[in-house]
């Protein structure tokens, strides 16, 4: 593929920093009209850019210390530092943004769930174009295979094994978390409870994950040789299935089908 977009002299033009910043600015965009469709100041989705940023970052990169290296890291803790050298998480990505909404939530006074549902579509479609980082990147490649539609990295800078025909599994999860931000966009106005656009995101990025998992080639390791992902990803369900439980008297609001008292 094309992990490096063009090069003058020292200076590279990579297209994994292009592409996951114009992720993280279609997200800014969508949350931002979002926030403005849900009667939320925009200005709190702003504010809370840099405060994700710092939390996604640093849970990503704990998520890949702890399931990825961590006898590497335990004998090299300065390395845990050196972010630049590549090893981050989404997952650990996800839960550190969720612990700064929890933070920031509780600062500004707003609801946290309100919040959350406003985050829910951007976060969606923020990772299904932040993929397409990961296939020019050759990065979170694929197992082996002979498929036909398997693709072959043959590109030096590429992170994945060259010359070598894997599945594209960075294809599947494209299509996967498309799926996800597709289902939380048609359903977010038919929830009346907040809290539940968030809900059917978790459920829909923990089904994509664990299914996807199945075809990664060096997913990290929870324990018993379980990748990390899965373990998580079932974690998510398993919440989404509580909390849609807990506000099930919300749950839904029927279009058009409420009654007017007479």
């Amino acid at each position: 593929m094309y992990p490096i977009l063009f090069q003058i002299g020292h200076f590279e033009l990579r297209s994994y920093g292009v592409i996951v910043a114009l992720a993280f600015f279609v997200g800014l965009w969508l949350a931002t009209k979002e926030a403005e469709r849900k009667g939320l100041d925009r200005s709190h989705v702003q504010d809370f850019v840099a405060y994700a940023l710092l939390g996604g970052i640093i849970g990503a990169r704990l998520y890949y210390v702890v399931f990825s290296q961590p006898d590497y890291f335990w004998q090299n803790p300065w390395a845990v530092l050196a972010v630049w050298q590549g090893g981050i998480g989404v997952i650990g990505s996800l839960l550190g943004g969720l612990v700064a909404a929890l933070w920031y939530t509780r600062r500004k006074n707003i609801s946290f769930l309100r919040f959350a549902d406003t985050l829910a579509p951007a976060i969606a479609l923020g990772q299904t174009i932040g993929q397409f980082a990961c296939l020019l990147n050759g990065d979170s490649y694929g197992r082996p295979t002979e498929l036909p539609w398997a693709i072959t990295y043959t590109n030096p800078h590429s992170l994945a094994p060259l010359n070598i025909p894997l599945h594209p599994v960075e294809i599947y999860e494209i299509l996967g978390y498309f799926l996800v931000f597709l289902l939380v966009w048609k359903t977010r106005k038919l929830y009346r409870a907040d809290g539940l656009s968030f809900l059917t995101y978790i459920a829909g990025y923990g089904v994509a994950r664990f299914f996807v998992e199945f075809f990664r080639g060096q997913p990290a390791i929870f324990a018993w040789n379980i990748p990390a992902a899965q373990v998580f990803s079932i974690v998510l369900i398993l919440s989404s299935v509580a909390g849609f439980y807990l506000l099930r008297a919300q749950a839904m609001d029927p279009v058009g089908s409420r009654k007017t008292k007479s």
